[in-house]
């Protein structure tokens, strides 16, 4: 009955106990479709597009009419006296004296101390040489611009968050196996310190193996520090908490097929910055548009409609209010513009003419670049992959050698350290395989940010 009742306690103690959250592992497909969806550097960035569209909207808007009002109430401390001819002040007719004018004569009454005044007008332009149509294409490669600039941005997005998942893929793997070979050293340690108690070994050796085994215990924690910060990296990107990540891919190691050529021309009809410079062309031609449809004698034109209201009495307060209020209707079309300007709008023009003129230096040079960038990216995963291979040869001569002393050892004719320094070999070359690997796919997912992460006849490298 006793054992029953513990059984039935832990049942209830585990029932009521906090949840337990376990690590959840995620792949780097997972990880970026996060990043690009939470990211708040994104966000800012489809901020900026969005504001981009607004510009384009209400340049458009600028090509219909417009009414604007004004409204105007006021109070007259000394309003302007009527005029008024009092009898007889214009002469008297004799011999019967008779008055001019006989009784006194109100033309206009005296003005009241208050005064209200309402202009509604309506302005449609008719003809602007250009100029309203020119701000509209600016808005709209204004758009464009921020669009390739946030296509720039989900780049190096995708391009930072690689790093840090495989530097903590990196970090966390080659925590183990330092791990592995300080457990070795720590066997080896209180070996050689038996054998210092015996008096077959000096001081020395005891010394020696300390500093090994610090310097690994450094090693270790460098690595899992540096784990660490990669989880917290991946979650400023992803909004995730980094207790709760598992990072489960791993490195690459088959390099696709490709031809430098066919890399060049992928990475140039990608690149979002050679793009951008395109626009920046065609923003430059159609700014010079813009800015001789401003030259002088290039006047604009529009559709005027104004409607004003005046009076010094609040309507319907008193009988006859509408006697001392005016209605005023103008229909017309007007125009504006610029006769003599100093040579202004010619600097202008020569100033747009230089900017298109230059536009296509930087479009060329930035071809040139990305085909730099290319080669170079190119010549790095061709060094990383042979580094990779002969990494991989180096492990598979250390295994043989290890299994060579162990079984030395079993037979007795190698010692315990000689065995583990044999251990500790192919732990190190491991460790070496692991950056090499590491490099391998840094480089290659430098090759693909230049490209684009498209490869020609595919749609994108295969990422784990």
């Amino acid at each position: 009955m006793r054992s029953a009742a513990v059984v039935v306690l832990l049942i209830l103690l585990v029932l009521h106990s906090p949840e337990v959250l376990w690590a959840e592992q995620v792949s780097f497909e997972q990880v970026l479709e996060l990043a690009m969806d939470r990211s708040e550097i994104l966000k800012l960035r489809r901020s900026a597009v969005k504001r981009a569209s607004l510009s384009l909207a209400e340049a458009r808007s600028r090509l219909g009419p417009e009414l604007t009002f004004q409204a105007a109430a006021g109070y007259l401390a000394n309003p302007p006296e009527g005029i008024t001819v009092k009898a007889g002040d214009l002469g008297v007719i004799p011999p019967i004296s008779f008055a001019i004018p006989e009784q006194d004569l109100t033309f206009i009454e005296d003005a009241r101390n208050s005064y209200f005044e309402l202009t509604l007008q309506l302005i449609q332009p008719l003809y602007t040489w250009g100029k309203l149509k020119g701000s509209v294409d600016l808005a709209a490669l204004g758009l464009r611009a921020s669009k390739f600039e946030f296509t720039e941005q989900e780049r190096q997005l995708r391009r930072e968050l690689h790093k840090a998942y495989f530097s903590g893929v990196f970090a966390r793997d080659s925590a183990g196996l330092l791990e592995q070979i300080l457990d070795i050293l720590e066997e080896i340690e209180k070996d050689r310190r038996r054998a210092f108690e015996l008096g077959s070994v000096n001081k020395l050796s005891v010394l020696q193996i300390e500093t090994q085994i610090s310097g690994a215990r450094r090693q270790l924690v460098q690595a899992r520090e540096a784990y660490s910060s990669a989880l917290e990296a991946v979650a400023l990107y992803t909004d995730l908490d980094p207790q709760d990540l598992d990072l489960s891919a791993a490195f690459r190691k088959d390099l696709p097929r490709f031809t430098e050529a066919a890399l060049k021309e992928e990475a140039e009809g990608n690149s979002p910055s050679l793009r951008k410079d395109l626009l920046d062309q065609e923003q430059a031609r159609a700014n010079l548009n813009l800015v001789r449809s401003g030259a002088i004698f290039r006047p604009d034109f529009s559709f005027n409609f104004s409607f004003e209201v005046s009076g010094q009495t609040i309507p319907w307060s008193e009988d006859s209010w509408e006697d001392t209020w005016d209605l005023n209707l103008i229909v017309g079309v007007g125009t504006q513009g610029s006769l003599f300007d100093s040579g202004r709008s010619g600097h202008r023009i020569r100033q747009a003419e230089e900017v298109l003129a230059a536009s296509q230096d930087a479009i060329d040079l930035k071809r040139k670049q990305i085909h730099l960038q290319t080669r170079r990216a190119v010549e790095e995963l061709q060094l990383r992959q042979a580094e990779l291979q002969e990494a991989e040869a180096g492990v598979i001569q250390a295994e043989e050698e290890q299994k060579n002393s162990k079984l030395g050892f079993e037979q007795q004719l190698l010692t315990r350290e000689k065995w583990g320094a044999a251990r500790i070999a192919l732990l190190q070359k491991r460790l070496e395989l692991l950056a090499r690997g590491f490099s391998f796919e840094l480089a290659l997912s430098e090759l693909e940010s230049v490209v684009g992460f498209r490869w020609p006849g595919r749609e994108s490298l295969p990422i784990n």
